[in-house]
């Protein structure tokens, strides 16, 4: 496939010949918490072709974002992650979400796909510290993340952790969005299921900027 480029001799310029293409930086960006199967890819970017995915990791692969790893066990498998200078980069686009959030302030259309990952994402991206410390656990509709609260600092991760929760969540996906709605002393949807310190998740969500609540 022809590639563009800007040729300007630019370290921007450079950037975005190389991350510029549309699907790039999502593909980044659902690579951050952690190494992805390219099913696993192609199922969390709705709309994308597989020749199209194929052909952004190959891009990956050669400026040197991500990296294949092949897995014996517990199942043979192999995943894409992200290289050191591919997390640098997720660091960066993690800049430009922030400064993006302001922009879905009116919430989602009824066209745009809503995605727990995505939003667990940007919950952390957006923490500003007052919740304890530790592992919160997200069970949605048979897809497992975690928030570890360090500090002002969270982090999103695809499956458990093997430290002790502070509190877990087991919920389908309207239920997911609702509860991450509720504020502090607000109860949760009757389809959320909650184990562990629910003062705890209320005060998670609570340090949540009223512009992540509306994006979600």
């Amino acid at each position: 496939m022809a590639k563009r480029s800007y040729q300007q001799h630019c370290g921007l310029a450079a950037a975005l010949d190389a991350v510029g293409e549309r699907w790039t930086l999502l593909i980044v960006r659902d690579l951050a918490p952690g190494p992805r199967r390219f099913t696993d890819l192609f199922e969390g970017l709705p709309g994308i072709a597989t020749d199209m995915l194929a052909e952004r990791l190959r891009t990956l692969e050669v400026v040197g974002v991500v990296e294949k790893v092949d897995l014996r066990h517990p199942a043979p498998a192999r995943l894409y992650r992200l290289t050191e200078r591919g997390k640098e980069l997720a660091r960066i686009s993690g800049d430009l979400a922030r400064w993006g959030l302001p922009l879905l302030a009116g919430g989602p259309s009824r066209s745009s796909r809503r995605n727990p990952a995505w939003a667990l994402q940007m919950l952390a991206r957006s923490f500003r510290g007052g919740a304890p410390d530790g592992e919160y656990r997200w069970s949605v509709d048979d897809h497992d993340f975690t928030i570890v609260v360090a500090g002002d600092l969270a982090t999103m991760a695809y499956g458990h952790g093997d430290r002790d929760a502070v509190v877990s969540v087991t919920c389908g996906a309207g239920d997911f969005f609702s509860a991450l709605r509720r504020r502090r002393g607000a109860g949760f949807p009757d389809g959320v299921q909650v184990e562990g310190s629910e003062e705890a998740l209320r005060a998670l969500l609570a340090a949540m900027p009223s512009t992540t609540a509306a994006a979600t």
